[in-house]
């Protein structure tokens, strides 16, 4: 009986010169008492050759093989040893045992080949390690352990106590960690109804946080408002007048044939010329202008409690008068004007820190006659 105990070296161009084909298989040197396995053929030969290999061999023949054969034979199919073939051949007790077609000489192919292994009696040894199992923390970025696992196996029929025990630990374990902790914003959900249909209003989108921890946030906000509604409303004038009727704009209330005069002037006596004359209801529509003599005129408007007049020039403060009424379809106003206070910053804003991303609120105050409506920063 021949045996393989290492790699068959494979014929240069110069051997294949020779009529003699070495593929030697040299006996195994093994001390003490072994066994054979059974006879695994795997492949049969095809394009590339014949391929017995000990990994496919464990694969299909679990547990038949030891872990480290001492050695290795390989026969025909025909029961005709390797060595005896004249083919060239390879075969590692790692390996296994392989035959290639392109390596043979005058175009022949590989036999059929089938292999058997020499190994040490065993009574009892270890199956295949686990899968690692599930880390022992599952909060993110923490360190825990996970442990694998295989089992002592006994070969022989005979009690478990009579076995001998396997060398080694049935347990292994290692470090592991969790991923670091996020936090996500989900995507925006859709916009929500407008608050009015026109005139003017609002509409909000919202979005979640979505986090592996109480102590990471999202940055940003998880709200969103957007201007909506912009259409104009359809007029409704709710004016309701005691003398006269609406104006086209809804503003005051109008009196055919009524006049109404005025006589502006300066604290010191002097007429205010050029001074802008207009409803209080609305202060940016000027309906006229004072004359060289401070003098206005206005028609239509009618004279009740409920009208004010607002008179406004550059460099005075603005006033505002009422008109009285009378039976004659004539009313007169007089108002004084006195100059304008240029405003000041009474409070600056005070110093202070926060955050970044934090909120911060800084005051300040300023008066002037008139008294200032805008701050600019």
């Amino acid at each position: 009986m021949l045996l393989c105990a290492g790699l068959l070296r494979t014929m240069t161009p110069s051997d294949r010169s020779r009529r003699m084909i070495f593929n030697t298989f040299t006996d195994s040197q093994t001390t003490g008492v072994t066994e054979w396995t059974s006879w695994f053929n795997i492949d049969h030969p095809g394009g590339n050759g014949d391929y017995e290999r000990l990994e496919a061999i464990r694969f299909y023949y679990r547990e038949r093989v030891c872990a480290r054969p001492t050695a290795m034979e390989a026969r025909t199919t025909d029961w005709v040893a390797a060595a005896d073939t004249g083919e060239v051949v390879h075969s590692s007790l790692e390996k296994g045992f392989w035959c290639i077609n392109k390596e043979q000489l005058h175009g022949r192919v590989c036999s059929n080949y089938h292999v058997r292994f020499q190994c040490p009696p065993v009574q009892s040894y270890w199956t295949d390690w686990s899968e690692w199992g599930p880390c022992s923390t599952t909060v993110c970025n923490d360190v825990g352990i996970q442990v694998r696992q295989r089992k002592c196996v006994s070969a022989q029929p005979m009690p478990l106590l009579f076995v001998p025990a396997c060398i080694g630990h049935h347990a292994e374990r290692r470090e592991c960690s969790t991923p670091p902790c996020t936090a996500k914003w989900s995507p925006w959900g859709p916009w929500g109804s407008c608050s009015v249909t026109c005139g003017g209003g609002r509409r909000t989108r919202r979005r979640n946080c979505v986090r592996t921890s109480e102590t990471v946030q999202c940055a940003g906000r998880p709200a969103e408002i957007q201007k909506c509604g912009r259409s104009p409303c359809p007029a409704r004038c709710q004016l309701k007048c005691t003398k006269g009727h609406p104006s086209e704009d809804c503003s005051t209330c109008m009196c055919v044939g009524h006049v109404l005069f005025g006589d502006i002037q300066a604290a010191n006596g002097v007429p205010v010329a050029a001074a802008s004359v207009a409803l209080t209801s609305h202060p940016k529509v000027i309906r006229t202008l004072t004359d060289m003599k401070g003098q206005f005129a206005l028609s239509g408007v009618c004279s009740s409690s409920s009208t004010l007049i607002t008179i406004s020039k550059e460099k005075f403060v603005p006033v505002v008068v009422s008109t009285f009424s009378n039976t004659t379809g004539i009313s007169w106003v007089r108002a004084v004007l006195k100059s304008a206070e240029k405003p000041y910053i009474v409070k600056h804003p005070e110093d202070k820190v926060r955050y970044e991303g934090g909120r911060v609120l800084l005051c300040c105050s300023a008066t002037g006659s008139p008294a200032p409506d805008k701050f600019y920063w």
